[in-house]
């Protein structure tokens, strides 16, 4: 079946959403736009998953300063002692230094990739948050498209539903994984204690 979409363009991904094509045809046009600017100046919800992906962040790179410079002390204390070090001693701490190099570089490694699956994570979680939430305002006004206000040359303010987006879209319950908590196992049943001999009489 043809339809008519609504395109919204998220920087990240595009968004469509749909009206049947004989809805379309059968009431009169109304359209509106949504400004992703002024979303995310006034969703508190946004931004405070942007806040607490800045601290994983802050985090992360906080993690890998410690590691370099505990790397940078042992090198700086070769530098000045290698010589009057015993071979034995010198070439302990050079291999230690190694160590410490290669656990930099797999810790900067793995924190590269916790970052950017959590950022992909988050991106699809708001996508799928944003997309309920202007459908369920543009089946409820009737709207035959909603636009994204960075994709339009011109249009009239009285068409922004901006505000109306960040008061639903904060109103949800922030859910960070998207999943209920799995309920834990129940605990097993003991067996019965055997039953102890009578004495005879």
């Amino acid at each position: 079946m043809k339809k008519c979409l609504v395109i919204l363009s998220m920087g990240f991904a595009a968004i469509l959403f749909a009206v049947p094509f004989h809805e379309c045809l059968a009431q009169e046009a109304k359209f509106a736009f949504v400004d992703f600017q002024k979303f995310a100046a006034k969703s508190k919800r946004a931004q405070n998953q942007q806040q607490k992906f800045a601290q994983m962040v802050d985090a992360k790179r906080a993690a890998l300063e410690t590691k370099k410079k505990e790397m940078e002390a042992l090198n700086e204390q070769l530098q000045k002692q290698g010589p009057m070090l015993k071979e034995e001693t010198r070439n302990e701490k050079i291999k230690q230094l190694g160590i410490k190099e290669m656990e930099f570089k797999l810790a900067e490694k793995e924190a590269q990739n916790a970052l950017q699956n959590e950022q992909r994570e988050q991106q699809e979680i708001f996508k799928r948050d944003i997309t309920k939430v202007i459908n369920q305002i543009r089946a409820a006004k009737h709207y035959t498209l909603i636009f994204d206000s960075a994709a339009l040359l011109s249009a009239d303010d009285a068409l922004d539903i901006t505000d109306e987006v960040v008061r639903l879209y904060d109103a949800e319950p922030e859910d960070a994984k998207g999943a209920a908590a799995k309920p834990k196992p129940a605990a097993p049943t003991q067996a019965p204690a055997p039953a102890k001999p009578k004495a005879p009489k």
